[in-house]
């Protein structure tokens, strides 16, 4: 028979991924797997080569660093402590000015939200969020930090029903922020009329339509409310009761409880150069 051109009858044994038997195919590879090969059993080469890969894929690890770098606060929505616009999200407040400058001296990414009060403690027991500055929480929620400022707390009621002491608010339907507190003789006293309400703008309403007598809560916030809803000439004078701090709490659920120092000592030096001061008379707390 005679031997079908092309094809060798008796190929070498050294030659079977020759680039003649299978052009432009095996042969390329072996090769590459060759210097593959070659690189890798170089420690230095191999050593490029992982560093090459990071140049390469550097994006989804960089992402999970800045993710877990990042420190969640939250705090109660209420002018001019802080507020966010529903529609625009624009958000305004003496807390928002005070998240700012604590990422400026810490380097600290602070990401914010605004809550009803209620939630608040929801959030810090889950770990969710990190930190809040707001009044004292429960020592079993929160690990408490610097003092952030102190404000006035007490009692507003219509204007034709004066308050000069505590014993005028009996007989008073008084509108209660759910899940806040005063404090401890107003918070135990069962023989006021007390009405729960999730924030201070309906309370206000509520007084505005005769439908309570006063409010309670931090006198700054609710006078700033009422001139924003129109109805301040309803109110009287405020009793105040109670002066309470504001104070940098992270939950103890919180996986970077290690920034607090930083920020205790922010707001230190924030306290001492008058910036916290001039945060508070700018937002007319």
């Amino acid at each position: 028979m005679r031997a079908n051109p092309g094809r060798a009858t008796q190929p070498p044994e050294n030659n079977a991924h020759s680039t003649h038997r299978v052009p432009g195919t095996i042969g390329k590879r072996t090769s590459l797997n060759k210097v593959k090969l070659t690189m890798l059993q170089h420690p230095a080469r191999r050593l490029g080569i992982f560093f090459l890969l990071w140049l390469i894929y550097p994006l989804p690890l960089s992402a999970t660093q800045s993710d877990d770098a990042t420190l969640k606060f939250i705090t109660i929505d209420v002018a001019p402590w802080a507020a966010q616009d529903p529609q625009s999200q624009k958000k305004d407040g003496a807390f928002f000015d005070i998240v700012h400058e604590l990422q400026q001296r810490t380097g600290y990414q602070i990401q914010t939200s605004v809550t009803p009060f209620a939630r608040v403690d929801r959030e810090l027991e889950s770990g969710y969020q990190d930190c809040t500055m707001l009044v004292p929480r429960p020592d079993t929620l929160v690990v408490t930090g610097e003092l952030v400022f102190n404000h006035s707390l007490g009692a507003i009621a219509r204007k034709d029903l004066p308050l000069n002491t505590y014993e005028d608010l009996r007989e008073l339907r008084i509108s209660v922020l759910r899940g806040g507190s005063l404090n401890e003789r107003f918070d135990t006293d069962d023989t006021l009329t007390k009405e729960l309400d999730t924030d201070y703008i309906i309370g206000l309403r509520k007084m505005a339509r005769g439908r309570t007598d006063a409010i309670v809560g931090a006198i700054s916030t609710l006078q700033h409310m009422a001139e924003q809803e129109g109805i301040s000439d309803v109110l009287g004078e405020p009793l105040v009761m109670e002066e309470m701090a504001l104070y940098l709490q992270c939950s103890k659920k919180s996986r970077h409880l290690e920034a607090m120092p930083a920020l205790n000592e922010a707001l230190i030096e924030m306290r001492r150069d008058g910036t916290l001061d001039a945060i508070k008379q700018q937002h007319g707390l």
